[in-house]
């Protein structure tokens, strides 16, 4: 080389090299949120520590096609409607010979074993760790029958925090409460009017709410806790509160679902179109005004789509501008088995399969758009599964 072109080299200001394990959080939680596939996303925090600790939006659920294990199951299918395809993944071995009947955030589900005694426990469906329960509190005396009885499980808080209470429901109308964090605690089996009949149930800004089925009686419980006397769960109620509605409403339900809409109570009803006698929902939020309660109609979910399910808990989540993946925001996705028999099986070759279980039962995915009198409602997703007696079941996985 020259030395003049020498000098000129020397006298250039040269790139620095780029720290990209420094980039700003807000770039790094925008970059993140960008991935569809969740192996991107995945990937994306494995590279470094600070891009690990990147903001994540939140995940999105995962259907579980089948809630039942046998003793001889090592893995099961998991629907991904963002990505809209199956994962296989591996079960712990503590959860064979179970049956899900609950989920809650970060991969956590409530599960009962299907062989003699009877006993309930908590698990992660991903990591295999399993929370601590008393002795009580695992053989649920108060099931009538067999774990049959037990409709759904829903938490109040992550079952690792001190304040976790869990509400199970019966299909005998039982409804019973224990705190997660309690050693000595068992169950406290609440008491609701005779021939009441709860639909569904949320936790709900420190109390228990119930609905019944025409969603005209809403029912509220109180709880709270005895740190240091017995018993360590009190549970207080019910308050009954007659609820009115304003505009158009559902006469005979096919399902009634309760949840949090916006820091709001609300609640989805299903029912069959006399068009063509596939479902449609209508969504209501209650509004508190002078002690007067009311059912109002809610036309949209905004960037938010609805997830509900026969037995588990319904879930709102934010979905971004552009959707993320196969979720698309102002969409209720639903999972069901029932309505499968009421639909003649030959119609199902006609909407979209999506998977098989493993007990061979198939899984379709029919999308719905109008409402019964014509008028354009909340698009649905629904997936059924066929020629079997298990509910596919949404679970709620770890943020990555």
């Amino acid at each position: 080389m020259a030395d003049g072109d020498d000098s000129m080299e020397q006298g250039r200001s040269l790139p620095s090299a780029v720290d990209w394990s420094n980039l700003p959080d807000d770039l790094l939680g925008m970059i993140r949120s960008r991935f569809i596939s969740r192996r991107g996303r995945a990937r994306f925090a494995a590279t470094c520590r600070s891009w690990r600790a990147a903001p994540a939006p939140p995940a999105l659920p995962l259907l579980l096609l089948s809630a039942h294990s046998s003793g001889m199951d090592i893995k099961k299918n998991l629907y991904c409607p963002e990505e809209r395809e199956v994962l296989r993944f591996e079960i712990p071995g503590k959860l064979r010979n179970t049956q899900i009947r609950g989920c809650y955030d970060g991969g956590w589900v409530a599960a009962v074993t299907t062989t003699p005694p009877v006993t309930f426990a908590i698990f992660n469906l991903f990591s295999g760790v399993e929370v601590p329960l008393s002795r009580e509190q695992r053989n649920m005396p108060w099931v009538v029958r067999s774990l049959w009885d037990i409709r759904k499980v829903i938490f109040s808080d992550v079952p690792t925090s001190g304040d976790c209470v869990l509400a199970a429901m019966t299909h005998q109308r039982n409804t019973a409460l224990c705190r997660v964090g309690s050693p000595d605690a068992g169950w406290v089996v609440i008491e609701i009017c005779d021939r009441v009949v709860l639909d569904d149930i949320v936790f709900f800004q420190g109390g228990l709410y119930g609905l019944t089925h025409n969603s005209q009686k809403l029912f509220k419980f109180d709880i709270s806790f005895n740190e240091d006397a017995a018993p360590p769960l009190v549970v207080g109620g019910p308050y009954i509160f007659d609820v009115h509605w304003h505009g158009y409403r559902i006469e005979s339900p096919l399902t009634t679902s309760i949840f949090e809409l916006h820091g709001k109570l609300a609640v989805a009803m299903m029912a069959l179109s006399w068009e063509n006698n596939k479902p449609f929902f209508k969504v209501f939020q209650l509004d508190v005004a002078a002690h007067t309660y009311t059912w109002k109609e809610v036309v949209t979910l905004g960037d938010s789509a609805l997830f509900l399910g026969r037995s588990c808990s319904s879930r709102v989540l934010h979905v971004q501008a552009g959707g993320r993946g196969g979720v698309t925001k102002n969409h209720i996705y639903y999972s069901d088995h029932w309505h499968a028999i009421f639909y003649n099986y030959p119609k199902f070759r006609k909407e979209a399969y999506l998977a098989r279980s493993e007990y061979g039962e198939s899984m379709y995915c029919c999308q719905h758009q109008k409402s019964r009198d014509g008028v354009e409602g909340i698009p649905s997703v629904g997936h059924y599964m066929t020629n079997g007696m298990d509910y596919p079941l949404w679970c709620f996985p770890p943020d990555y």
